[in-house]
């Protein structure tokens, strides 16, 4: 391991179907023990470098064209995503994925094939920090709302007892109070079990809460990185990603020609 980080992306492109680059140079790090939030707009790659991370880019005639990505100082990006989940790398995908049919308790209970950890002390671990899981675990998955399919994927991936968790856009379509629910619960796992996160995460106030260092991606490419504390005050954070300007108002960034003139990263 390198610097203490448990994963390294090194100068990471992705491309698809061998024609269409969607990573471009990508190189990021997350420690063991933190949390790290990949930040940016809607197509500018966060739920690419994931899967790309977590082997599931492969399932989508994707792969990672240059570059390397490191986990615990051993290269993964030539591996299945089943030998990567295997080495205790956990994606929660976007979108709740949950096996309607099956009741909740079943659907946790699948996640503990990927592991040795018995079943019994990981449902304990599970309800402990999902106690609203427990209270619906003879409940069908479909019938859950959309909070509860979010702890479900949560609880189901901490069977597998991972060793590190990509998280795609949990707070996606969820109440405040429920979002509120959920990222207390994602830190407390952070502290309590020293599971470092790499947390997906479009609303950018929430995530820059729980994650002590972020990446800004952009059109494939890291624009900004830095401590959550220096991307919060950042002037360029504030208006586009936080919608915070003198005005009170957003702006978009082709409207601002000192943003452009800021970018040199980009030329």
């Amino acid at each position: 391991m390198n610097n203490g980080n448990i994963l390294s992306l090194n100068n990471v492109e992705v491309m698809y179907h061998e024609v269409i680059l969607v990573l471009k140079g990508v190189s990021l790090s997350v420690p063991g023990g933190g949390i790290v939030a990949l930040l940016g707009a809607n197509g500018a790659g966060k739920s690419t470098t994931l899967k790309a991370i977590s082997g599931l880019l492969k399932h989508e005639n994707g792969r990672v064209t240059d570059g390397s990505i490191e986990f615990m100082g051993k290269r993964i990006d030539r591996k299945s995503a089943e030998e990567i989940s295997h080495q205790g790398i956990i994606q929660v995908i976007e979108g709740r994925r949950v096996f309607e049919h099956l009741t909740v308790e079943e659907n946790i209970k699948v996640g503990a094939h990927l592991s040795n950890a018995r079943v019994k002390d990981g449902l304990d671990k599970v309800y402990a920090y999902f106690p609203r899981l427990k209270m619906i675990r003879d409940r069908t998955a479909g019938f859950c709302s959309g909070g509860e399919q979010q702890m479900l994927v949560m609880g189901r991936a901490l069977m597998t007892a991972p060793k590190l968790m990509l998280l795609d856009e949990p707070s996606m379509g969820l109440a405040p109070l429920l979002i509120k629910e959920i990222f207390e619960i994602i830190t407390r796992l952070n502290q309590v079990e020293q599971l470092p996160i790499l947390l997906v995460e479009q609303n950018v106030k929430l995530a820059l809460t729980v994650a002590g260092y972020g990446y800004v991606l952009e059109s494939g490419r890291i624009v900004m990185d830095g401590s959550a504390d220096k991307l919060r005050d950042n002037p360029d954070i504030k208006e586009f990603y936080l919608g915070l300007t003198d005005l009170g108002t957003r702006k978009s960034f082709r409207d601002i020609k000192h943003y452009k003139r800021r970018k040199r990263w980009l030329t």
